[in-house]
Formats: structure tokens, C-alpha cells, sequence
């Protein structure tokens, strides 16, 4: 990791999308979309990745589109932070990470 990842502000959803990848959950869209009501996790992702630096990977998926008549297979993302870069970033971080889901939790609960 060359720069230092910062935090989004934690009433955002990219903050919750954040808080998804610090938890060491393997996101993707349609789980995001349940929790926050949101369509929009590749642009959270995308924001995190280049903005605020984190180091979140993408694993393509490819399955079955759920359309039995043309048996048509569906392409999609599922995002993580790597294990071992995770366990170095709570390190790394400490106190302030912890600060900072704390606020986002805060932040879920009171909406």
C-alpha cells in the first residue's frame, strides 16, 4: 500500500459499504441492496479504490441468470479486502478504526 487509506464521512453509504469490506464480508450488489436500498456499490467501491485508497479486490462471478427459458448465465462483482491486508490495516489503524465503525454503526442505527 503506497498511500494511506482515508475514511469516507461515516453518514454515507460509502462508508457503509467500507464497513462491509473492514468486517472481512465478501460484498455484492444485491446484499448491499437489501441492507441500504442502494443500486449503487460499484461507484461506492469505486470511490473507496481510487479516492480514498483502500486495497479492495473483485472476484467475477458468473452464474446462472435465474431465466430458466434461455438458460442465460449473469456476470457480477463481489468485493473484498484481502485477509492478510485486512489484518494489517487494523493494525495500522487501531484506535482510529475502530472510532470509525463505531460512528458508521451510529449512523445505521439512527436511521
Amino acid at each position: 500500500m503506497n498511500a494511506l487509506p482515508t475514511f469516507p464521512k461515516a453518514n454515507t453509504l460509502t462508508a457503509r459499504a467500507l464497513l462491509s469490506l473492514l468486517n472481512g464480508r465478501r460484498v455484492v450488489h444485491s446484499e448491499f441492496r437489501c441492507e441500504t436500498g442502494s443500486y449503487r456499490l460499484a461507484v461506492f467501491v469505486e470511490s473507496l479504490r481510487n479516492r480514498h485508497k483502500w486495497p479492495i479486490e473483485t472476484e467475477e462471478i458468473i452464474a446462472p441468470a435465474g431465466d430458466t427459458k434461455t438458460a442465460r448465465v449473469a456476470t457480477y462483482a463481489r468485493y473484498y479486502i484481502e485477509p492478510s491486508k485486512l489484518s494489517a490495516l487494523k493494525i495500522q489503524f487501531g484506535e482510529r478504526l475502530t472510532g470509525f465503525i463505531a460512528s458508521v454503526r451510529q449512523f445505521e442505527v439512527g436511521r
